[in-house]
């Protein structure tokens, strides 16, 4: 008896404890799901380049926004406008600029890592402004020196959501500003 009832208590600490629904920190999606948000992930690295059609009244001071990490590089973040004249620096650069737009209206406001290191860190954005991070485990990539898991801070907009997987739920992942850790 005493055998059956200690079974029954530690199934039921086991089913509340597996029941119990946390918000997750980040949402973590592999590289055919960031295609729809514009990044692109390969054996090369992490590519991303966007020319938001709301720019001006997202009152943005630059139309497009592009950024990469690569195996000799962390990161590299390029704001510009659609008609300036793109040179490459490095291959990196060469393989930036040959992407295609995207033209999303959703745009990373933060790019940083999962201990709250940031690089674009917009200072003018309200610490309790509601974002939507992404994490991108480098591991995917293959590259030899990148087993990090870089975090991109998303505006949220309707097509953010539109562009997610349809089981996902933008509420339960948005965040307000990361703050270093």
């Amino acid at each position: 008896m005493k055998t059956t009832f200690f079974m029954a208590v530690i199934s039921m600490v086991i089913f509340c404890s597996c029941t119990k629904t946390a918000k997750p920190d980040y949402l973590f999606l592999h590289a055919d799901q960031l295609k729809s948000l514009g990044i692109e992930l390969n054996d090369k690295g992490l590519f991303y380049k966007n020319e938001n059609p709301d720019w001006d009244q997202d009152n943005e001071r630059f139309a497009c926004l592009a950024f990469y990490c690569t195996n000799d590089n962390y990161l590299t973040t390029k704001h510009f406008d659609i008609t300036d004249t793109l040179h490459a620096v490095n291959g990196n650069d060469s393989l930036m600029i040959d992407m295609e737009f995207s033209e999303n209206n959703f745009y990373p406001l933060f790019i940083g890592n999962t201990k709250g290191n940031q690089s674009m860190d917009n200072e003018s954005i309200p610490a309790d402004m509601k974002l939507f991070p992404v994490a991108i485990c480098m591991a995917e990539t293959n590259l030899s020196n990148r087993k990090d898991t870089v975090v991109v801070w998303f505006l949220p907009t309707e097509s953010l959501k539109k562009a997610l997987p349809a089981d996902l739920h933008m509420e339960d992942y948005l965040r307000t500003r990361p703050v270093k850790i």
